[in-house]
């Protein structure tokens, strides 16, 4: 049908222009360039960056990172809504398109909002670990789309009593720690631990501070851009997030080597599984060892987007297989 095709095609295009939005998004975290314009949607009131420099606290790099940030949502947004008209015409309006579609749409306004929320509320991080952790989701409901649109069965395999189940808790546990990431960054964790795999020289007395580094319900109105939290805070943070990769990684590999076992035919995607934890372990190694280089930090991001659906692909093609 040629309307379904069209629908593949702009959902696999929306998915490609949102790995563009998420990298944008950590290219503007690292810069610090969150706040670079203080108002939402323009800059100092306009909808582009200002030529002169109000009240002398324009920061033209910043800003100009942080408006290409906000052109590139709007535009994802747009292809977002192509993506709806298609899905609610009439030759694609199935009962998994449709429940598809409100999820994105509801996705999309509270995006929008939390964008907002992001810079009136001053970068305070449970606004802003939503709003990285919705870009996530955001993609993730367009690669369903376009999955949920094409053949994805991996053919009639016998499965083993709880398989389907294994597949489900090792997403969960990769959204899990997409979150500690995610944390990370917006508590400004990131060189809280500058040695590896342990704080031992950067903090030999190290004591875990559980109760400050995971309060989710900050003050409003205090600017958080470069962090608030204590050291101890910052690395406990950063800690769970390194043992939240150590299970996740030990958790896939015995999961996928278990995979194999009952079907041939899923082989591809746990080669995939396999080689992008190893890029996914390296990239974040290389960001302590060599204090976050850019283009590393933004890889760190986009490998968990593309493990994320990795996962959500195999749990697809289990659920369709079994149907």
């Amino acid at each position: 049908m040629l309307k379904r095709k069209y629908l593949t095609v702009a959902a696999i295009f929306g998915c490609f222009f949102a790995l563009i939005v998420i990298g944008l998004g950590a290219f503007t975290r690292l810069m610090d360039a969150g706040l670079g314009c203080p108002d939402w949607p323009g800059c100092y009131g306009h909808l582009t960056v200002p030529l002169s420099n109000p009240a002398g606290r324009l920061d033209v790099f910043k800003a100009w990172a942080e408006m290409i940030h906000r052109y590139f949502a709007g535009s994802l947004g747009l292809m977002i809504l192509v993506v709806l008209c298609l899905i609610f015409s009439k030759a694609l309006r199935s009962r998994s398109n449709m429940m598809l579609g409100a999820s994105i749409l509801a996705l999309l306004i509270y995006q929008i909002l939390l964008g907002r929320w992001t810079v009136t509320y001053k970068l305070l991080p449970i606004v802003v670990t939503q709003h990285l952790l919705g870009g996530f989701l955001i993609v993730t409901m367009l690669w369903l789309i376009y999955l949920n649109n094409s053949d994805q069965s991996l053919g009639k395999v016998q499965q083993p009593k709880g398989i389907k189940i294994g597949a489900v808790i090792g997403l969960i546990l990769i959204l899990l720690q997409i979150f500690l990431g995610a944390w990370v960054s917006t508590n400004y964790a990131s060189f809280s631990c500058l040695d590896f795999p342990f704080c031992i020289n950067t903090n030999p007395f190290m004591r875990m501070n559980f109760s400050e580094a995971f309060t989710f319900f900050s003050p409003v109105g205090v600017n958080y851009e470069g962090g608030v939290l204590s050291e101890s805070a910052r690395q406990t943070i950063q800690m769970m997030h390194r043992l939240g990769a150590l299970i996740v990684t030990l958790y896939l590999l015995v999961f996928t080597v278990f995979f194999m076992k009952y079907s041939r035919s899923g082989l591809q995607s746990v080669y995939i599984i396999w080689v992008l934890l190893f890029i996914q372990l390296s990239l974040g190694m290389i960001n302590v060892m060599y204090k976050l280089p850019l283009i590393t930090a933004i890889g760190h991001n986009l490998i968990a987007v593309v493990l994320l659906l990795s996962m959500v692909t195999l749990v697809f093609r289990l659920k369709v297989s079994d149907s």
